[in-house]
């Protein structure tokens, strides 16, 4: 039966070729990763920008490049057949035109380009006097690493020369156009109607660090970064497991900057995580190393990334020689060269960890102070050949007491001219893969990390396949283990002479389990420590008025209840792009009276989801009119229009004081395509420019203590204070029964993925979207046991909500409810705002509850328990202790009544019996 089955495992894999013929044109593969010295690969034209013409014969399909240049190809033995043409493209640039830029080399030769209005286009390379050859070049066919085909020299005006090859079993396919030995001049080479045959897979376009030719690094370059290195303190690459949990104590783990004794090696690190980077002979990441585990994440050295400057990408440094990317030896490490044609590192300096964005921390925050300390290396990088004068910031952070990697970039441009950066890659890791899976899923497992940046993550974060990773189980290689961090698009961004780039922020944290609790409570942490302002919370209402009189009478109920803050709800009348006088003296009155009463101001403006026109809104790429976007039709903030409502907006809050705003809006995801507005050039650079906009106002905001409730939230940590916890707005229109229990829910599965004090609810004291008397809390005293499960639950879990209507009580009786719940959660403010921890989630039969823990403060747990049914019930509740930093004993005190001490099982658990009231709730201090 085996043989049988070893036989026909061969019939059918011999049979394969014959079956599922596909074709794929190289022009239709990503020419962008081609390697030449000068120019960009050019599809559909020469590589000079003229029609494809060879020996006076027109074409339209091909891949002009510049001598001398190889394209290489993963092909996994799956191509059957090759064919093309190939010849010198017919020249016919007026090299002496005056309006062409001349860029003399220091060889002696001179570059030629056409200013265009997206930077500058190649035209060409000649002599110094000017003048540009015909063009003599050789073309080669490479199959592992084995000449297939030499077309002998070809000169311009030739015709072109058909070539027709099989290469089945090929693993690696080389396209290579050479000089024919007297220079590049005019040596413009075309590749013309070149089709693979291939079953299954295609052909797979090789990156950057697959160039053939070893290179070797000046060494003037590396002797000093040699002596900076043996100046560090010498330390191992990689710790042992911590002794400590950081999410009980993380006071212990100081980051440092070391070397290994090689002089070759830096690691920086704290005792979680560390990132070790080879610098000689030029910069790429080795090891990323998660100590909680005591695993590598890496399966092969990583480049720092990579930029596409002017059409061509170029490796942030990076090491070529890998030949297998399941694993990595030491010892191949040395043996590895730089990347051709890559930035080349040539200086680095160790600094204290910085803030990133100035906060002004003025109402009540989780967060007491933002002093985040660590360290910082910044590697200085310089640009390949022609792109000397541009230089490379690369900064690497890890935080104090955090497994946190931060990495950023800024990209110089010191030269006379200016240049286009169409994209950048900020990380391209070779990720270990968390699963192997032969046939599919379709989706797999990501790597147990949390990767996040400051233009949000779910844009950023990509998942890729590596064709290199031949030895994968995968027999597609279909595995995305390739950690790319990469905007959507562009930022298709004009660097001028003396101009810096500054790319978005990224951060990559390891988990240490994949036990859900535990990663939440990572992520948690992480969000206090990077965006603190996250963690203010203050209390609200939602006023649906602005009625000064209405106004007026609600700041005065917040002052009289202990509410914090008023804002003037969507449908109230705000209009902050009126700079009328009236208006903004208006609502400047209503600010100082609120001021004065001790509560802040603040109100609602609408940007997205608004038909303005059609010179104006977003422009769908799909079908080139507005309309059709994430929310229907939008405008696009790089208009003039655009750039206007921002500017009234700021304005408001500066004249009128206010201190509150909630802004409906800002996502982040709609390109727009438009040509012709005032701010973008097109789609490529359209969401980039419009995050900016957002992304100044709202650290301006945050610079300014102005509180943000933003719904996206990708916005969080460039200022942003609160988006929704994860809501269905008309279910704010059902019966008030089924609004507390699903408001319970909707907490409950929203604490898994943020904070609660980044995220509000909402409660609807008057209609919202409809439902009638039976969905609202009007009139309040009527309803008084339903307005109290609302705020003792939102309360109870540290959840903000919007308490839309036009007062916080209508009786003496209402009042002192309201006054009696808010002067509850300020006594416990601190812990009722820490982390939550999962008890059992709502489902209306039986009982539910969380609790928070914080083993920074006195109050270390609080339990919340609530009882859906409708009579009374008692039960036995094992509560978990671990996260509160208890060892031994808890004092756990019911309602501030009696005390009772319980002894810690071995699990770090006691078992609490709670009685709670029919449709009511219970709570518990742990100290």
């Amino acid at each position: 039966m085996k043989t049988f089955s070893i036989i026909a495992s061969a019939l059918i894999l011999t049979a394969l070729p014959l079956q599922g013929q596909n074709q794929v044109r190289l022009s239709d593969l990503d020419a962008s990763k081609v390697s030449q010295p000068y120019g960009t690969p050019a599809v559909g034209k020469a590589v000079s920008g003229e029609p494809l013409r060879v020996g006076g014969v027109s074409y339209t399909d091909g891949v002009g490049v510049q001598a001398a240049s190889r394209m290489k190809f993963n092909l996994m033995g799956n191509s059957n057949s090759f064919s093309c043409k190939v010849g010198v493209n017919d020249n016919s640039v007026d090299y002496s035109d005056p309006d062409l830029i001349k860029i003399p080399l220091v060889d002696g030769t001179m570059i030629f380009y056409t200013s265009v209005e997206k930077g500058k286009e190649f035209r060409g390379i000649g002599s110094a006097d000017g003048t540009v050859g015909k063009g003599s070049v050789v073309f080669r066919i490479l199959g592992d690493g084995k000449e297939l085909f030499n077309s002998g020299v070809m000169h311009g005006g030739e015709p072109a020369r058909p070539v027709n090859l099989e290469i089945r079993g090929i693993q690696t396919f080389e396209l290579i156009a050479e000089d024919a030995g007297d220079g590049i001049s005019g040596d413009h080479a075309d590749w013309i109607d070149a089709v693979f045959d291939y079953f299954e897979i295609k052909p797979a376009p090789a990156d950057a660090d697959a160039a053939i030719g070893k290179v070797e690094t000046d060494e003037s370059i590396l002797a000093p970064l040699r002596e900076k290195i043996s100046a560090l303190p010498v330390r191992p690459a990689r710790c042992g497991r911590p002794k400590t949990d950081w999410l009980i104590d993380n006071g212990g783990f100081v980051t440092t900057v070391s070397g290994t004794g090689d002089g070759k090696t830096i690691v920086i690190g704290n005792g979680l995580v560390s990132r070790s980077f080879r610098v000689i002979p030029n910069l790429a990441t080795i090891d990323i190393y998660n100590a909680m585990t005591e695993e590598a994440l890496l399966r092969s050295p990583s480049s720092e990334g990579s930029l596409k400057i002017d059409g061509h990408i170029y490796s942030i440094g990076g090491l070529t020689g890998q030949f297998e990317y399941g694993y990595t030896l030491s010892s191949w490490i040395d043996g590895f060269s730089p990347i051709p044609d890559s930035f080349q590192v040539v200086d680095f300096e160790v600094r204290d960890l910085q803030p990133r964005m100035k906060w002004k921390h003025k109402r009540w925050a989780l967060v007491k102070e933002w002093k985040p300390t660590g360290k910082e290396i910044v590697f200085k990088l310089e640009g390949p050949g022609l792109l000397k004068d541009l230089e490379i910031d690369l900064h690497v952070a890890v935080y104090d007491g955090y497994p946190i990697i931060s990495k950023w970039f800024e990209l110089n441009n010191k030269a006379s001219y200016a240049y286009m950066l169409n994209e950048f890659v900020l990380e391209d890791l070779a990720m270990v893969e968390p699963e192997s899976i032969v046939d599919g899923p379709v989706k797999f497992r990501p790597a147990n990390i949390y990767v996040e940046s400051d233009w949000d993550e779910g844009f950023t974060t990509h998942w890729e396949k590596d064709p290199r990773y031949t030895s994968q189980v995968s027999y597609a290689l279909d595995t995305p283990c390739q950690l790319q961090v990469r905007l959507p698009r562009g930022p298709q961004e004009i660097i001028e002479s003396g101009g810096t780039f500054k790319s978005f922020r990224n951060w990559i944290m390891p988990y240490d389990s994949e036990d859900r609790e535990r990663k939440s409570l990572f992520f948690k942490r992480f969000c206090n420590h990077i965006a603190p302002w996250t963690s203010e919370n203050p209390i609200f209402m939602h006023c649906t008025s602005t009625d000064p009189e209405v106004v007026r009478t609600a700041i005065d109920q917040c002052a009289e209840t202990g509410y914090e803050m008023v804002i003037l709800s969507f449908g109230s009348g705000l209009d902050m792009e009126d700079e009328s006088e009236e208006n903004i003296a208006k609502f400047k009155a209503l600010a100082d009276y609120a001021h004065s009463k001790g509560i802040e101001l603040g109100g609602y403006s609408l940007y997205a989801s608004r038909w303005i026109s059609d010179e104006v809104d977003l422009i769908n790429p799909a079908t080139g009119k507005r309309g059709g976007m994430t929310f229907g039709s939008s405008p696009c903030i790089c208009t003039e229009w655009g750039y206007d409502y921002f500017r009234k907006i700021r304005a408001f809050y500066e004249k009128t004081g206010f201190d509150v705003l909630e802004h409906d809006g800002s996502y982040n995801g709609d390109p727009c395509a438009s040509t012709s507005h005032a701010h973008h050039s097109g789609l490529e650079d359209s969401q980039w420019k419009q995050h900016k906009v957002i992304d100044d106002m709202y650290r301006w905001m945050c610079a300014k203590g102005i509180f943000m409730n933003v719904p996206d939230d990708g916005f969080r940590f460039v200022g942003s204070n609160k988006s929704a916890v994860g809501y269905r707005e008309v279910n704010w229109s059902l019966p008030r029964d089924r609004q507390i229990i699903l408001g319970r829910q909707n907490i409950y599965d929203g604490m898994w993925k943020r904070t609660a004090t980044n995220s509000w609810t909402f409660v609807p004291l008057v209609q919202y979207h409809g439902g009638g008397a039976a969905a609202t809390l009007e009139p309040l005293d009527e309803h008084l046991d339903a307005y109290k499960a609302h705020m003792m639950q939102n309360y109870g879990s540290g959840v903000q909500a919007c308490y839309r209507g036009f007062r916080l009580y209508d009786t003496e009786r209402t009042k002192e409810c309201v006054k009696e719940v808010i002067a509850w959660y300020k006594k416990y403010r601190d812990i009722l705002c820490s982390d939550v921890i999962h008890l059992r989630r709502p489902d209306g039969v039986d009982w539910d509850g969380f609790m928070h823990v914080n083993p920074g403060l006195g109050e270390k747990g609080f339990v919340m328990l609530f009882n859906p049914t409708d009579e009374e019930i008692t039960r036995t509740v094992t509560v978990p202790l671990y996260y509160t930093g208890l060892t031994g004993k808890a004092r756990v005190t019911e309602r501030e009544g009696r005390t009772r001490k319980y002894r810690l099982r071995r699990d770090y658990t006691i078992e609490l019996t709670a009685t709670i009231p029919a449709n009511g709730y219970n709570w518990f201090v742990i100290k």
